[in-house]
């Protein structure tokens, strides 16, 4: 798995887009607190925005393993506030008794399987906001999700390694 998706940014880095171009452009115009908190905002909503890109703009630090660090814990805390984006959507009365009729089979599966599709998406480029607010919405306990979240830390190390070895 990891190897397809090494192939795939030297791929699209060669014929797609000069991601180190992006990178250098990134860090000449944007401060950084800016793009950590675009990544935050974007991991707290949508997770739209894939954080293979912010990886690649930490190589161009003097500490790259320390960036990727801070924006692993942005990414991180992002899926704690999809968590509890799911939880308060779950009060809404509306949304409760939609989904708990509409998808109540479903919610048991999750809360059974929950901690290994969190862990899942939490590592590998499956949509880890969209996962974290279902999470949240069958009530699946915080505790378990704060410890299977971890993943998204081993997720950005291993992933830097491979984007680091690439550009």
């Amino acid at each position: 798995m990891l190897a397809i998706f090494a192939l795939a940014v030297w791929a699209i880095n060669k014929y797609v887009i000069n991601l180190s171009e992006v990178v250098t452009w990134m860090d000449a115009r944007v401060p950084q607190w800016v793009i950590i908190g675009i990544l935050f905002i974007s991991e707290s909503f949508v997770g739209l925005l894939p954080p293979d890109a912010f990886i690649a703009w930490a190589k161009a630090f003097n500490h790259p393993y320390l960036m990727v660090l801070i924006l692993a814990f942005a990414s991180y805390m992002g899926g704690v506030v999809s968590w509890v984006t799911g939880t308060q959507l779950h009060r809404l009365a509306r949304v409760k008794n939609y989904v708990d009729v509409k998808f109540a089979e479903q919610f048991l599966t999750f809360k059974k399987y929950g901690g290994m599709v969190i862990f899942i998406s939490a590592l590998t480029p499956l949509p880890f906001s969209p996962i974290s607010v279902v999470a949240g919405v069958v009530g699946y306990p915080l505790k378990s999700y704060l410890l299977v979240a971890l993943a998204r830390y081993i997720r950005f190390f291993l992933y830097a390694y491979f984007i680091f070895q690439v550009f």
